[in-house]
């Protein structure tokens, strides 16, 4: 069984997919605030939370899939608006490319990039191979499969996608919070300069992109100022409301 939640009701429905190795409750502070203006839905992948593990492979397509059946079975109707963070980031996108004619937005937290390894590669190779080393040695080992299958996507800087995503509406919010002695070279000032250009450049294929910054928060964006998630959710619906058609 799946964990799964919904609440209120709207003319979108948001869909949330968490970070890597997280669950549904990384939207407490966000999605309780949109039910009175959308239906949300927010779940755990299998494997995490109170959703039970399955025997497929986590790469990002068989995720997409799971997300598709958990869709159905919910009946959630469209248009959807897809709320991403980090590793969920590319799920979006991965969904969006599948189903590009259901989707009306998107929100994209703090989202990972396949750009960001190859270019922290080339700025300092060791620094960067010693972040993945750090990084995996954090991940509870009930995860370590997914994280061998999804890091040579990060490495390769390549994102396999059915399609084109959709010309939505699309707000990235990227964090370029500076900190003393950073644990993670991710946190160097320079990579969160590449980060943050990655972030810009990826916003450059939408008629109607935007990108906030912030030096509040770190990585958790949803969790250390929900409020910005919250108001980018409701500037994408309102930008959606305004698209021929809708």
């Amino acid at each position: 069984m799946a964990q799964v939640a919904t609440a209120g009701s709207g003319r979108y429905t948001v869909i949330f997919e968490s970070g890597f190795g997280t669950d549904l409750r990384a939207w407490r502070k966000v999605a309780p605030a949109l039910a009175g203006k959308a239906r949300v839905f927010t779940y755990s992948r299998a494997g995490h939370g109170g959703s039970e593990a399955r025997p497929e492979p986590r790469t990002i397509e068989q995720n997409s899939v799971e997300l598709e059946q958990l869709v159905a079975a919910a009946k959630l109707a469209p248009p959807f608006i897809l709320v991403g963070h980090s590793y969920g980031g590319l799920l979006v996108r991965s969904y969006a490319a599948r189903h590009p004619e259901q989707v009306a937005g998107m929100v994209l937290v703090d989202p990972s990039d396949e750009g960001l390894n190859p270019a922290l590669r080339k700025l300092d190779a060791e620094r960067a191979a010693n972040d993945d080393r750090q990084f995996a040695a954090i991940v509870p080992a009930r995860f370590q499969a997914e994280l061998r299958l999804l890091q040579p996507v990060l490495d390769s800087g390549k994102l396999a996608l059915a399609g084109k995503l959709p010309d939505v509406p699309t707000v990235v919010l990227t964090s370029v919070q500076q900190t003393e002695k950073p644990e993670f070279f991710v946190q160097a000032p320079q990579a969160v300069a590449i980060k943050q250009g990655l972030h810009a450049n990826f916003l450059r294929q939408f008629s109607d992109g935007s990108q906030v910054l912030t030096a509040r928060s770190g990585h958790n964006i949803e969790l250390e100022e929900p409020e910005l998630v919250i108001a980018a959710v409701e500037k994408v619906m309102a930008a959606a409301d305004k698209r021929p058609g809708r």
